[in-house]
C-alpha cells in the first residue's frame, strides 16, 4: 500500500510537470508520459526512473568548448549567406545609337540614344498595337523633357479642348501676375452646370485665387468662365503665338472652349512644366494639377510611381474626352492624349491608362544627354 502511495504521489508530481511544461509553449500531455495507475512498478524500477528525471544535465568543459565552435560555425555561416544574399550595384546601363526603324503609324524623333533599341522596339510594337486596336478618333503627343524624344500619332488632327485648355490658361494669368486676393463677384453661369458654384446667389464675390482652384481642382466652368470675363484672352492668345500653339480664344471671353490637336495642348503644358521650374505661383499650379479631384486617365496608371500633373476634358455632346499630363519620371514628359469617345466610363478611360504605362517604359529607356538636359534648364 505504502508503494502505491508513492506511485500515486509520482503520477501526480509527473502531470504537474506536464502541465507546467505544456504551459511553456511544450508539446507534452499526460497521457504521452505513459504512466497508469493500472500499473504497478517495483521500487527498483522507481528509483530507477526518478534518478534518471532528476539527473542534472551538466555539460563537460570540453562539450561545451565544441557547442560553442559549432555556434561560432554557425553566425560565420550565416555571415556568409546574408553577404551572398546582398545584391552588386548594378552598372549603369549603357546608351546605344538608336537604331529602331520605321514603319509605325506614329511619329517618332529625336530619339538619338537608348538603352536598348530592342526593348524599345517591343514598346513601339505595343504601341502599334494600341493605335490599330482603337476603334475611335484618337491623337497623342509625348515629349521627353530633358532630351525632347518625341512620339506622335494624329498629332495634326483636330479635337475639342474640353477642360485641358484651363491649365493654360490659367498658367497665362499666373504669368501675368495677377491679383490673387482679387475678388469678382457672380455675374454669369456656365449653361449646363449643375454643381459647383453655379448653385451661389449672383453677386456673391470670389476671390481671383479660389476661382483658379474651382478651375483647376473641380474643372468647374461657371468659374473659369468668369475668370475669362474678368482678364479675358489677350495675354493667353498673344503667349500662343509665342511658343508655336496654333490656336487662341475669344479676346472677350466670345469662346473659351475651342478645337486644337494634341500637338499644341502638349506645347501648353511643357510651358507650364517649364514655367513651374521658375515661378512659385506656376508650382502652385503644378500642386493643383497633382490634386486634381478627377483622376482616372494617365493619372490612375502612374501616380502611384510618380507625382502627375494633370488635366482632364470631357464633353458628352462632343463624345470628346482627353487628358494632358506632366509626369515626373526620373526624367521627366509630357503627354497629351485626345480621343472622340463617350467620356468617363471604364471602357474610355483604358486606352489612356494603356498608353501611359507604354510610354513610362518608353520614357525608361531614352538616355538622358547632359547638353540637352542642361540647354532645357536654360
Amino acid at each position: 500500500m505504502e508503494l502505491k502511495r508513492k506511485i500515486g504521489a509520482l503520477s501526480a508530481l509527473v502531470c504537474a510537470g506536464a502541465m507546467l511544461l505544456s504551459g511553456c509553449g511544450a508539446d507534452v500531455s499526460a497521457s504521452d508520459m505513459d504512466l497508469s495507475e493500472d500499473k504497478e512498478l517495483s521500487s527498483e524500477e522507481t528509483v530507477e526512473n526518478i534518478t534518471t528525471e532528476d539527473k542534472p544535465s551538466v555539460m563537460s568543459p570540453a562539450e561545451i568548448s565544441e557547442v560553442e565552435t559549432d555556434t561560432d560555425s554557425s553566425a560565420d555561416d550565416s555571415s556568409e549567406v546574408n553577404e551572398s544574399k546582398t545584391e552588386e550595384p548594378q552598372p549603369p546601363r549603357e546608351a546605344e545609337e538608336c537604331t529602331v526603324g520605321g514603319g509605325y503609324w506614329f511619329t517618332v524623333s529625336d530619339f538619338d540614344k537608348v538603352y536598348s533599341n530592342k526593348e524599345l522596339e517591343e514598346c513601339f510594337d505595343r504601341l502599334q498595337e494600341i493605335c490599330s486596336e482603337a476603334n475611335f478618333h484618337m491623337a497623342f503627343s509625348f515629349k521627353n523633357m530633358d532630351t525632347g524624344a518625341y512620339v506622335g500619332y494624329g498629332q495634326y488632327d483636330q479635337f475639342m479642348t474640353c477642360s485641358c485648355v484651363k491649365a493654360p490658361y490659367v498658367k497665362s494669368l499666373l504669368a501675368k501676375g495677377i491679383d490673387l486676393k482679387e475678388k469678382i463677384p457672380l455675374t454669369a453661369k456656365w449653361e449646363g452646370d449643375y454643381e459647383g458654384i453655379v448653385n451661389e446667389e449672383y453677386g456673391k464675390e470670389f476671390t481671383a485665387k479660389k476661382l483658379i482652384e474651382y478651375t483647376i481642382l473641380d474643372s468647374d466652368n461657371t468659374a473659369y468662365q468668369l475668370l475669362c470675363l474678368r482678364y479675358g484672352a489677350g495675354d493667353f492668345n498673344n503667349h500662343q503665338y509665342e511658343i508655336g500653339s496654333n490656336y487662341t480664344l475669344g479676346y472677350n471671353a466670345e469662346w473659351i472652349f475651342t478645337y486644337c490637336s494634341s500637338d499644341d495642348m502638349m506645347k501648353d503644358y511643357e510651358d507650364i512644366y517649364r514655367f513651374a521650374k521658375k515661378n512659385k505661383d506656376g508650382k502652385w499650379l503644378i500642386k493643383l494639377l497633382s490634386k486634381a479631384h478627377l483622376n482616372i486617365q494617365i493619372g490612375a496608371a502612374l501616380g502611384d510611381k510618380y507625382k502627375v500633373a494633370q488635366k482632364y476634358g470631357s464633353d458628352y455632346e462632343e463624345m470628346a474626352f482627353n487628358d494632358c499630363a506632366i509626369v515626373y519620371a526620373d526624367s521627366p514628359f509630357v503627354l497629351c492624349i485626345m480621343t472622340e469617345q463617350y467620356p468617363e466610363t471604364e471602357e474610355s478611360c483604358k486606352v489612356f491608362k494603356d498608353l501611359a504605362l507604354v510610354f513610362d517604359d518608353i520614357n525608361s529607356l531614352i538616355a538622358k544627354e547632359s547638353d540637352k538636359g542642361e540647354k532645357d534648364k536654360e
